[in-house]
Order: C-alpha cells, then structure tokens, then sequence
C-alpha cells in the first residue's frame, strides 16, 4: 500500500507537477530530513510560538478526558503542560536530546517523550491510535518525497477514525534556516490537502489558520467548536 502512494500514477502526476522542485528520494537511510541551524535546535528555555498556540486554542475545545495525543516535535513541553491529566494520554517526540531531557522531567500524568525522527521508518510509539496528531512543521525539515509520504501513512495508519492532524497555516509555510534547504517546502493549505489525498485525508478549516487532515467521514466540527467559531463571528459583526 505505501508502495503504491509513493509511485502510484496519482503521487507520479501530483510530485511532477505540483511539487517538481521537491526530490523523489533523498537516499538518507539512518537520518532523512534537514536539521535545523544549532542556535533554533533546542526549543526548552524558548516561548511557545504564536502559530502553536493557536493550535492548542483549537485543541482546547475538542480534547476529550481520555483523549490520546500525538505531539511532533515536542519543543518546551507546552502542549503537555496545559494537557495533561490523569487518564489523557500525550506522546511526544522530538530529535533533541534537551528536549527529550525536559519533557520527562515534568513527570506529567500520562505524558511521555521519546526521541523519533518523524520522517524516519519507525512508527511513533504510544497507542495503536491517537485522537490528534500536532505536528505545526510538517513539511519545514523535509527532505524528499520518499521520507514526507513515509512520515504521512505512519500518520494515517494512527489516526483514530475521528482523528485529527492538526497544523496551522503559518508552521506549515515555514521552513529551515538551513543553508541549502528548499523552499518549496514551505507549504500551502492547498498544497497539504493535496498531499493528505493521497491518504484518504480530507483538509478542514478549523479556525482562521488552524487546518486538520482527516479521515473521510470522521466527525470534525464538534459542539464546543463552533459554539466558538459563532461566537467570534457574533463579535466580528458586532464590531
């Protein structure tokens, strides 16, 4: 099955045209994907950015009690933080090792870092579906065709039938500082939803830059939700 989203007739047309600039496969076997500049590696001591916290808004309305969360990329260990509680669970992963260091010292409830290359051939470890995905810098670290697909049906096959991946417009178009990193990874909403096709994922809109992937005919905009989107309507039209 992932064979056939890498080279299938509908990757082939999308890769060639869409995203020509990209390369098919990087040959990176042990470590795929670009690492960021030394000075912007370690996220622990560094405020949440303004992009990720309005993810963690969106989350806030949909989290369950027992929801299961999958957090790339793990930063200062915000997300948790404002998360965690008995009987949640929260899976974070990151390539720093003061990342990996920080987040399990909290001893939060239920909240556990591991180090994982998201664009690498291992699958995030935790339970065998998570209700959300948070991953504000999808494409930013890529590398080729090869390990973005790889990473995107680890995603799906973990994805709760109601699942969520959550990212937010400006994580998604932003990309490494790097020297010699592409910038045609820096992504479209358009661009995400496109590459999310090839998994079955359809693109939503969940606030003014908040987007999700998810599965078709999973339940998206729950209760919470758009009593808050009508609320800030209600405010915009009042205003």
């Amino acid at each position: 099955m992932m064979d056939q989203k890498l080279h299938g007739s509908e990757a082939e047309r999308l890769f060639s045209g869409r995203f020509a600039a990209l390369p098919t496969d990087c040959g990176q076997v042990c470590e795929p994907g670009t690492d960021e500049v030394e000075a912007w590696r370690d996220w622990t001591d560094r405020p949440t950015t303004e992009d990720q916290v309005r993810i963690e808004n969106v989350l806030a309305d949909l989290v369950r009690p027992s929801s299961r969360i999958l957090h790339v990329g793990v930063g200062n260990s915000g997300l948790a933080r404002r998360f965690a509680r008995p009987g949640r669970t929260i899976i974070g992963t990151t390539i720093s090792t003061a990342e990996l260091a920080h987040g399990n010292s909290l001893n939060l409830p239920g909240y556990a870092v591991h180090a994982l290359n998201k664009y690498g051939d291992t699958s995030p470890p935790g339970p065998a579906e998570f209700d959300f995905i948070v991953d504000n810098n999808p494409t930013a670290f890529g590398c080729c065709r090869t390990h973005l697909l790889q990473m995107l049906d680890h995603y799906q096959s973990r994805l709760a039938r109601d699942g969520l991946i959550l990212t937010d417009r400006k994580g998604l178009g932003w990309v490494t500082s790097a020297p010699g990193a592409n910038p045609r990874w820096a992504f479209s909403v358009e661009d995400w939803a496109q590459v999310g096709g090839l998994f079955g994922l359809r693109i939503e809109q969940l606030s003014d830059t908040v987007v999700a992937l998810a599965p078709p005919g999973g339940r998206v905009l729950r209760g919470p939700l758009l009593r808050r989107l009508a609320s800030r309507l209600r405010q915009r039209l009042a205003g």
